[in-house]
């Protein structure tokens, strides 16, 4: 069942003293491979933050999605908050429909996020639903329509305080019955079509920057969207309709890449959710053994690249999975994205898949190489969520986004944050503009070994002219690192940027190399960056763009091959005066990129799969 409550992950903390020194080797010529630009994303993310951070990929995505109506800007807040049909601009940032929207189709989230990422010239993950149902009508004042009204069931365990009428759909835990399709429409493949040509008459042809995602989380549908989606999902059913909206979307859009099916976790990579509500998820289990045992997420490229073969047409561009810890501590937990020992302290280690043991990167990209070649990956949700504006954020996301180019991950989009303000967000300025003016990360990835056990780690890339080398300290206390470097001739000495206590990240004196080593102070719980410039070596790899290019290019054309869940209880809509917690988006020129998205980017998790 899914359980609510809240993921933690606790901070360990070491004794404050000065470690050992710590050992870093560099080699420029060994396991060299570019580095997608597009793993700088955030979901909604604002554009101070874009700019800011120099992000290159935004999203407009999770649960409200599902049932997001484009013609009237309104989406159904599901089980996240009592199964509403709530209108783009109920927040502060749209005076709560005051006045009425006289446009809401032109005028919406969705199109005020696309413009704002055009402006900006980043890329955009663009949820399309899949589900079969969105929402019916807009209203722009209390009541609002329900798919879990009082009317129809009297004993729920909970009601909108704000909206009496509206139920949470559970009696004693257990699902009641709903009628969310009561204040639904129907939504397919024609609509798709409609919508992605509105879009190309809109903001022109996607060219690749503009990547459509079949839907959100379909495992959840059942709970997620219980009162118009009860029965668990199945391999046919999502298959079908994700290659169906597909070949829509292709066809008002063919310069468009698909990415998919945007799953929320373990273990409905494996199984689908008709076959973990029955309470087990094996080769065995029903829905998995009626398709050869398959994995799901590997069955789901098969038909992917089947339907391919059949039409000539590649209907799926990107495997697009999701990612929240279930258990363990950070860093330590980041473990579970590669590493083939580490078997998760969670839930999961004992549920008898894979022996427990995620190494989840690595594990999607097996699953191109034997089921779909050429399909690219990426993570359109993750989220540490304690560690967002967390003493040690810095460290975990620099460790996360470092981890995403040494492991060649194609694209990704955290989730809730972390926003300019938060500490987390130093990690995305270091990697992509450590000196406030766009110098950044290389982007070539190359070797960088470090001691196990040290508490540090080690990242390193090359630019032209250039080896740039992130270093983290997740320990109390500072340690001094030596860098060893072969491959490349240092030439002068290294700047070297680090954060201090705030999260700043500043300048400090430059490091003098003694031949091709260097050894440089790093304070406890800090991240930085030491850019050495070079004589020879440095393999430049690419140009470093922010336009979807794995080396830092132009995407591939289309056709080139190439958790708990997002949602949890969101601000409820309480109306003027109440104390709704907001988000940030913004648009290019600073004002709101539509209430419906700040609505949707507010969403905080707290659903995990047990």
């Amino acid at each position: 069942m899914i359980d609510v409550l809240r993921s933690t992950a606790l901070l360990v903390l070491f004794p404050a003293l000065t470690l050992a020194q710590v050992s870093v080797s560099v080699d420029t010529g060994a396991d060299v491979h570019p580095i997608s630009p597009l793993i700088y994303g955030i979901n909604f993310a604002a554009d101070p933050d874009v700019v800011a951070g120099r992000l290159t990929l935004t999203r407009w995505g999770g649960n409200g999605t599902t049932r997001y109506n484009w013609q009237i800007d309104t989406t159904n807040t599901g089980a996240d908050y009592f199964f509403e049909n709530i209108p783009g601009c109920w927040s502060v940032a749209g005076n709560y429909c005051s006045p009425v929207p006289s446009d809401p189709r032109s005028n919406s989230g969705a199109n005020a996020l696309l413009g704002a990422a055009k402006t900006r010239g980043i890329a955009t993950l663009f949820t399309v639903p899949v589900m079969g149902w969105v929402a019916a009508t807009a209203k722009y004042a209390h009541p609002f329509d329900c798919g879990c009204p009082r009317s129809l069931v009297a004993a729920q365990d909970a009601f909108d305080p704000y909206d009496l009428g509206c139920g949470n759909g559970l009696s004693g835990g257990v699902h009641v019955q709903c009628n969310g399709t009561a204040i639904s429409t129907t939504f397919g493949a024609t609509d798709a079509r409609s919508w992605a040509s509105a879009l190309v008459t809109r903001f022109g042809a996607s060219n690749g920057t503009r990547i459509y995602q079949l839907d959100n989380e379909p495992a959840l549908w059942s709970s997620t969207h219980y009162d118009a989606h009860p029965a668990a999902t199945t391999y046919d059913e999502l298959w079908t309709k994700s290659r169906d909206t597909a070949l829509a979307l292709l066809d008002a859009d063919p310069t468009a890449q698909i990415s998919g099916p945007a799953e929320w976790g373990w273990p409905n990579y494996f199984c689908s959710a008709a076959d973990t509500a029955a309470g087990g998820c094996s080769a065995a289990s029903p829905d998995r053994a009626a398709h050869g045992g398959t994995e799901h997420v590997a069955w789901y490229l098969q038909q992917a690249k089947a339907q391919e073969t059949a039409s000539g047409k590649r209907v799926l561009h990107w495997l697009d999975l999701h990612y929240y810890p279930q258990g363990g501590s950070a860093p330590e937990n980041l473990r579970s994205l590669w590493d083939p020992t580490y078997v998760d302290p969670s839930w999961i280690g004992g549920a008898g898949i894979a022996g427990g043991i995620i190494r989840l990167l690595p594990r999607m990209r097996d699953w191109v190489a034997q089921n779909y070649p050429g399909t690219r990956i990426s993570l359109s949700e993750y989220a540490w969520f304690s560690d967002v504006n967390g003493p040690m954020g810095p460290v975990v996301y620099a460790e996360l986004l470092g981890l995403f180019g040494r492991e060649r991950l194609d694209a990704a989009t955290a989730w809730g944050g972390p926003g300019g303000s938060d500490t987390a967000f130093a990690a995305f300025q270091l990697f992509r503009s450590y000196d406030g003016a766009g110098s950044g990360f290389g982007d070539t990835s190359v070797r960088a070994t470090i001691g196990s056990g040290s508490g540090a780690t080690a990242f390193a890339a090359t630019a032209p002219g250039k080896v740039t080398i992130v270093l983290t300290n997740e320990q109390s206390g500072s340690q001094t690192v030596t860098v060893q470097l072969a491959g490349a001739t240092p030439s002068g000495a290294a700047q070297w940027w680090r954060t201090s206590s705030n999260a700043t990240i500043t300048r400090q004196p430059d490091v003098a190399f003694a031949g091709t080593s260097a050894t440089l102070s790093l304070p406890a719980r800090s991240i930085g960056m030491l850019v050495v410039a070079v004589a020879s070596g440095g393999n430049d790899g690419g140009t470093g763009g922010t336009d979807g290019g794995a080396d830092g290019g132009a995407p591939p054309a289309p056709d080139a091959g190439t958790a708990g869940p997002d949602g949890g209880a969101s601000p409820g809509p309480q109306g003027p005066g109440s104390s709704e917690v907001q988000g940030s988006c913004s648009t290019a020129a600073g004002g709101p990129v539509g209430a419906l998205a700040l609505l949707l980017a507010t969403l905080a998790f707290t659903r995990r799969r047990s």
